[in-house]
């Protein structure tokens, strides 16, 4: 994986929040229909790795105009 790659996945993970959430699922998988194309040791520093519960917070944080349309977080704020 890439530099970029991995900076693209942790972007998404942060301002997605049902990529965030499909991915605390399984990660494998989201990062698959996400088109993150993860070696089998990329995906086991990952999962090491990722603190989604922190990531979730972070997100929090962010304001909705930076979040991903459609997240669930902004449906709500929205309303």
């Amino acid at each position: 994986m890439s530099q970029e790659m991995v900076e693209g996945l942790l972007g998404r993970l942060i301002t997605d929040e049902r990529f965030r959430h499909n991915a605390q699922e399984s990660l494998e998988a989201t990062c698959m229909q996400g088109g993150y194309n993860l070696t089998t040791t990329e995906l086991l520093l990952l999962s090491n790795s990722l603190e989604l519960q922190r990531i979730a917070e972070l997100a929090e944080h962010l304001d909705s105009g930076l979040r991903r349309v459609g997240s669930e977080h902004n449906q709500r704020r929205s309303l």
